[in-house]
């Protein structure tokens, strides 16, 4: 592939420079001729302006013949970067709604600790803003959106978002294999090509019409061929959390739900299970407080999100 999916996790996070210079550039005084993308609530997103956004993406596919699979891709990138940017429109709308304000003094202290992070000069900084067609008047007009968007989020959604100590301690309880020094668990993957179900197949194992390893022999386009599809022992802490969550409480023989791995349907079996030393609860508990917080913030960011949509008027144009 080529690193598409890298690029989701940068977009996304918009800690890169390129990321926060690109999408900050304002439309060109011509840009309205180059074609309007979406109108959002009666503001627009022009074609440059979601081309910008999009460059690092083009610089990666520059001189590369794609195949379907990464076509595919492509346009999952281009649809979920256009989402990014209808969210950020419908944020600011809604921070004029509540009137937040932010003083020269906050963005100037948000420059500065900008530059200190990335460890960038002034004329670094000068030679970014330069390749991105920026100046520094513009630089800090995103900047100062950008803390706006974050304190409409911190006030009306993490207000909604609370931990309590039996969370904690019932999720210690059903993760503590998690939280021991050196567990982990012994995984077979199967991939299963284009056309398959994972449903099916998982059904067909279960049922014993074939195994788990025969099947990943046979079907697989992940690792492990030729050996059942076995990916050895990961430790638990470095599992990715859709992983965790979907292994949470098996043993070994028993098979995951449907995942979603690099665009393939996927399957995962318990093969064997590595135990470790256990942690106290006091330990990791700022850790497992962390990790529930996240997850609450996110389903309370997306229900604001889904309200704010049903609520705006979305004219889509063309891609």
């Amino acid at each position: 592939m080529i690193g598409i999916h890298s690029f989701l996790v940068r977009a996304a996070a918009c800690a890169a420079l390129v990321v926060v210079l690109a999408s900050a550039t304002p439309a060109r005084a011509d840009s309205v001729l180059d074609g309007i993308v979406v109108v959002v609530n009666g503001q627009i997103i022009t074609r440059y302006e979601f081309d910008t956004r999009l460059a690092p993406l083009h610089e990666q596919m520059r001189g590369r013949t794609l195949s379907t699979a990464e076509m595919a891709q492509v346009e999952q990138v281009k649809k979920q970067v256009l989402d990014q940017m209808i969210d950020d429109i419908l944020i600011l709308h809604d921070a004029d709604r509540y009137k937040i304000k932010v003083s020269d003094a906050e963005v100037d202290q948000q420059v500065k600790e900008f530059l200190t992070k990335r460890n960038l000069n002034e004329e670094q900084f000068k030679d970014n803003l330069a390749k991105q067609r920026m100046t520094r008047e513009e630089f800090r007009r995103n900047m100062r959106r950008d803390i706006i968007k974050h304190r409409l989020i911190g006030g009306l959604v993490s207000a909604k978002v609370v931990v309590t100590d039996t969370e904690i301690e019932n999720r210690y309880k059903e993760r503590k294999a998690e939280y021991s020094k050196d567990s982990g668990v012994q995984l077979s993957i199967l991939l299963l090509p284009a056309g398959m179900k994972a449903e099916e197949l998982k059904a067909d194992i279960e049922a014993g019409k074939t195994t788990f390893a025969e099947a990943a022999n046979k079907f697989s386009k992940g690792p492990g061929l030729g050996q059942g599809g076995d990916i050895g022992v990961i430790a638990w802490k470095d599992l990715a959390p859709e992983w965790s969550d979907a292994l949470q409480g098996l043993k070994p023989g028993q098979i995951t739900k449907p995942l979603k791995v690099q665009d393939f349907e996927a399957l995962l079996q318990v093969t064997g299970i590595k135990s470790g030393e256990e942690t106290p609860l006091e330990s990791v508990r700022d850790e497992i407080y962390q990790s529930l917080q996240e997850g609450k913030f996110e389903k309370a960011f997306q229900e604001y999100m889904e309200k704010l949509r049903q609520k705006a008027v979305i004219e889509y144009r063309t891609l």
